[in-house]
């Protein structure tokens, strides 16, 4: 059997990942060249220098890259293994700028990792006192880690086709997916760049900071979570927490949902956008959310504001992050409710983490199918369907495998928490937001965290952000090593 497999398996071209890693390092040399700018205007000349080192790096190496042939057809491990470098090499490269802050390679990279997967963990401790440099380096990272995810998320989901459906149509059929995924990207980036707008548009008349406002708008439409603060949005007002909230609301919605909507004029436009199953979904989850929080929150503290549970549930359901009262100081029984969650997260095609909830609603239908099955005839036949697309076995299959993969890393990486004598609820619930990429903590992730603990909170955070898939894609041995087909 395995001599069978390894005849109908490829490994992947070097010219053909290394030719797309160069285009990535050529727009990453210009995203890269955003914090320089910022380092100059500051006077932060070390953290400048550094910025343009990276950026001069980046773009000779992807200007040689990138004159490689190209391939008229691109394998699904190739893409995968294009998408995952794309998320492990930004990091290794901005968290040597960040280094000249003071601190360590360590938690520079940990920071780096948190800030591209947008995941808004940290371990630099107090960062009010940073640098504005600092702090906008770290928002703009989730900004663009979010924008890129969802642009390389037809890799990722290559195979999966009611997902892939989602995000390509209305894309002519028979492109290639060179071609596909680089319509996917523009309308992604109109469609980011308008949420990025409209977010401070939303924002700032409540705020009145224009950086503060930027910082926040940045982390809310990637479903990041960093903030300039050390209390997160419970350094603001309420009204202006609320709005944070309200544009990370939108973040979690897919994108290409806002493209199919605009393209359909007004009056369909709303009809299309409000129809989607999936956004709906999203809606009636972040207000049972919310309003369980809510309701734990008054049976302990009758006194206690309503609206921090409803945000605090937004935020977990959404994964962006934000908080605006202590984790550490919930109850037992909603920081299970929030790790569920975290877990599930928003939708296909955002910036959201989790294991999203489409494969969510394919494992309620397929739940459904078999009570259903079970009152039929034997000759009866049931098709699922998810709104009007039709689930097939392969559809089914992946759903149920994401989510096992999701679960059992979540529970591998939970034991050495305990072990090192963790609180196994605080432990999980951290696991769980590195793995959900979403950045609520309990406290455990702080500067002195051990160097193994350190370690996996990243691997969980890369795993959650790539789908887990793309990430064991890349460690596994075939996809280097074997034959290789021909390229055109």
């Amino acid at each position: 059997m395995e001599e069978r497999i390894s005849i109908l398996t490829y490994a992947v071209r070097p010219r053909v990942v290394l030719k797309y890693i160069g285009q990535l390092g050529l727009m990453l040399s210009l995203l890269a060249a955003v914090p320089l700018i910022v380092a100059l205007l500051e006077g932060d000349s070390i953290q400048a220098l550094r910025y343009a080192i990276v950026c001069g790096f980046l773009l000779i190496a992807g200007i040689f890259l990138a004159r490689l042939p190209a391939p008229t057809r691109m394998q699904g491990n190739e893409a995968l293994t294009i998408t995952a470098l794309a998320f492990l090499l930004s990091p290794l490269l901005m968290s040597w700028p960040m280094m000249a802050t003071g601190i360590s390679f360590t938690d520079a990279l940990f920071e780096a990792i948190s800030g591209v997967t947008t995941t808004g963990l940290s371990t630099v401790g107090s960062i009010e006192n940073r640098s504005p440099t600092f702090l906008f380096a770290r928002a703009w990272m989730q900004w663009y880690g979010g924008l890129g995810i969802v642009v390389l998320s037809v890799g990722i989901l290559m195979g999966h086709h009611i997902a892939a459906r989602r995000l390509i149509e209305p894309v002519e059929s028979g492109e290639t997916f060179v071609s596909t995924a680089r319509t996917h990207a523009q309308r992604t980036l109109v469609v980011y760049l308008f949420l990025t707008v409209l977010g401070f548009a939303i924002v700032w008349p409540y705020s009145r900071n224009g950086f503060t406002t930027l910082l926040h708008v940045f982390s809310a439409v990637s479903t990041g979570g960093y903030s300039s603060f050390d209390n997160s949005l419970a350094a603001m007002s309420t009204s202006t927490a609320i709005a944070v909230m309200v544009v990370s609301f939108l973040g979690a919605i897919s994108m290409p949902l806002y493209w199919r909507s605009l393209d359909k004029g007004f009056i369909r436009g709303v009809r299309t956008f409000f129809k989607d199953v999936e956004l709906r979904m999203l809606l009636i989850t972040c207000l049972l959310v919310g309003g369980i929080l809510s309701g734990l929150a008054w049976l302990h503290n009758e006194n206690a504001p309503w609206f921090h549970g409803m945000l605090m549930g937004i935020s977990a359901q959404t994964t962006t992050g934000f908080s605006t009262m202590p984790v550490s100081d919930m109850d037992p029984v909603s920081k299970v409710v929030m790790i569920i969650s975290m877990l599930i997260g928003g939708s296909v095609g955002s910036s959201a983490g989790g294991f999203k909830l489409l494969r969510l609603l394919i494992f309620l239908r397929m739940l459904h199918l078999f009570i259903r099955q079970s009152a039929m005839p034997p000759h009866a036949i049931a098709e699922p369907f998810i709104g009007d697309q039709k689930l097939n076995s392969d559809d089914m299959l992946r759903a149920m495998q994401l989510i096992l993969l999701f679960v059992g890393i979540v529970v591998l990486s939970w034991i050495p928490f305990v072990l090192m004598g963790y609180d196994p609820l605080d432990a999980l619930f951290e696991v769980a937001s590195a793995c959900g990429t979403v950045g609520l903590s309990t406290g455990i992730s702080r500067p002195d965290l051990e160097l193994l603990l350190k370690s996996i909170l990243c691997f969980d955070m890369l795993a959650g952000r790539l789908e887990v898939v793309a990430l064991l894609v890349i460690l596994y041995p075939r996809n280097w090593i074997g034959r290789r087909e021909e390229t055109p």
